[in-house]
């Protein structure tokens, strides 16, 4: 599941799509209906509908892999559903019947990068150029100018809507802090982090799975080689 401000999700978790399919893994990337290049665009309950029903599509046990504001829609969304095994948060919010503004995620202050904008229709995004310098810092151009291609607006709304469902409560789940993040403090991880299972730090920014895909993609193999088959 991706975050905030992104279109296409395949492209942003191809690269380690890739890697889980050459080990007989099938991915599914989805797209939240909240992120769009213009209002009107959906909101929280139409992105945890979104999750639900792509988690209901797929015939077996799932691992659930969420980044970034991903990992609200997936706590909820992923709530009752019985073919979840495992959840998998990617430097991503953990909410306890919390909206992303009251989770934690934003800082005390209330500080928010000061190329976000605003609209009047409602949504919000940032500048693309200083979106890809600072959070894929170690990619090459090329990458960085393909992910500013897949940058979009985002429904300010889903930002103040509280969860009704916490996944992480009755499923097992890990988290990756991003240490070099230069998005999301690490503290703030560790924070969100203590709600899950089992903790993994990485030396990476906030997109390791556009630019260290080979460790993810080997996080998310062993949860599935530890999922018990019938």
């Amino acid at each position: 599941m991706h975050g905030a401000f992104v279109r296409d999700g395949a492209w942003w978790w191809s690269r380690v799509a890739e890697p889980l399919a050459a080990r007989g893994i099938t991915s599914h990337a989805v797209d939240l209906p909240s992120c769009g290049a213009a209002a009107p665009l959906g909101g929280f309950a139409d992105d945890v509908a979104t999750v639900r029903s792509a988690i209901a599509a797929i015939d077996g046990p799932v691992v659930v892999v969420a980044h970034s504001y991903g990992g609200m829609a997936v706590t909820e969304a992923a709530a009752g559903m019985p073919n979840v095994a495992h959840l998998l948060y990617v430097s991503a919010i953990v909410p306890d019947l919390q909206s992303v503004l009251t989770s934690g995620w934003v800082p005390a202050d209330g500080a928010v990068a000061t190329t976000v904008d605003f609209r009047e229709d409602g949504t919000i995004g940032e500048n693309a150029r200083h979106f890809v310098d600072r959070l894929l810092s170690a990619s090459d151009e090329d990458t960085k100018q393909a992910a500013m291609t897949r940058l979009t607006r985002q429904n300010g709304a889903v930002y103040a809507q509280e969860t009704t469902a916490a996944a992480w409560r009755e499923i097992e789940s890990t988290y990756v802090v991003c240490r070099a993040d230069g998005d999301v403090t690490v503290e703030i991880q560790r924070t969100q982090a203590a709600r899950t299972k089992a903790v993994i730090e990485l030396d990476t920014n906030h997109f390791p799975h556009v630019e260290r895909p080979d460790l993810i993609a080997d996080i998310v193999v062993d949860l599935v080689d530890r999922v018990p088959t019938a």
